[in-house]
């Protein structure tokens, strides 16, 4: 009950989101109602995003107590999506199993071209940082998986809400552009492109997995935005990918008093300087 409760949290937070910026649109223009307008979109790509991490965590069955509702609420929270639970789950498995392989992750393998196993410079940052400026990664990040996988009722559900935007769209074609289309289209997508590159920029290749991944040690109030379910915490998820991730700030609390774990710049939050110009893993 503790998880689907969770769940409609998000969805309430969604739609009351929404309901709000129809309502900052129907008021005199001012600098105000634009700022209002901004910070409402994009704070529903950052609630996607949470809807999002559900799902990365039913993939790995820490969502929820039963394996089952796991299942279920995966399913659910992908349709919300347009996306495709099963897909999400074997794909993102094979990322743990073969953490930047290109020819065996399958998430990775698809993102191969925007160069994050490119050692961290101040270029390679900015290259990052611009590429969703430009829309390139929208092919990839925002593709709409429709198929019947996961079963009818999460098919209907996506026909259902394809049916609802196309409604709102009609009716209210501005709000429905500004805090449906853009939001699920490109906020969300790039929020997903720029904590890849925080997760795994300038570690992808890295014949260890502790040196795979980082943690992102933001404050408080930012990891709750666009960090939503713990997932600034990336090293300690790949470590121990079974660890639920409400427990994750745990984890790495413990992990903290062994000083092996606290040298580690992807640890604590650091970038590794001596590490720019390593070469990356020849076998990629």
């Amino acid at each position: 009950m503790d998880a689907w409760l969770i769940v409609g949290g998000y969805v309430g937070l969604i739609l009351a989101s929404i309901i709000l910026g129809s309502y900052l649109l129907s008021l005199p223009l001012s600098a105000w109602t634009v700022a209002g307008a901004v910070a409402t979109a994009t704070f529903i790509g950052t609630r996607l995003r949470g809807i999002n991490n559900i799902v990365h965590e039913c993939s790995h069955a820490t969502f929820a107590e039963d394996r089952s509702d796991n299942v279920t609420i995966g399913r659910f929270c992908a349709a919300l999506l347009l996306k495709s639970f099963r897909k999400y789950r074997d794909d993102h498995l094979s990322h743990h199993a073969h953490n930047g392989d290109y020819e065996h992750d399958a998430e990775f393998g698809l993102i191969k071209k925007f160069g994050l196993h490119d050692p961290i410079t101040p270029r390679t940052i900015l290259r990052h940082f611009f590429v969703p400026l430009t829309g390139q990664h929208l092919p990839l990040y925002t593709s709409v998986n429709l198929s019947a996988e996961d079963g009818r009722l999460f098919y209907g559900l996506k026909l259902a809400l394809i049916g609802a935007m196309a409604i709102f769209l009609l009716l209210e074609p501005v709000a429905a552009i500004a805090f449906v289309i853009l939001p699920l289209f490109y906020i969300y997508p790039t929020i997903n492109f720029w904590t890849d590159c925080l997760d795994h920029a300038g570690l992808v290749g890295a014949n260890d997995e502790i040196e795979a991944s980082r943690n992102v040690l933001a404050p408080t109030l930012v990891r709750l935005i666009f960090f939503p379910r713990n997932d600034s915490y990336h090293l300690v998820h790949h470590l121990f990918p079974q660890i639920p991730a409400r427990h994750l700030h745990k984890a790495h609390h413990e992990l903290s008093s062994d000083p092996s774990y606290r040298r580690l710049p992807a640890a604590v939050g650091r970038v590794d300087h001596r590490a720019v110009d390593q070469p990356m893993d020849a076998s990629l």
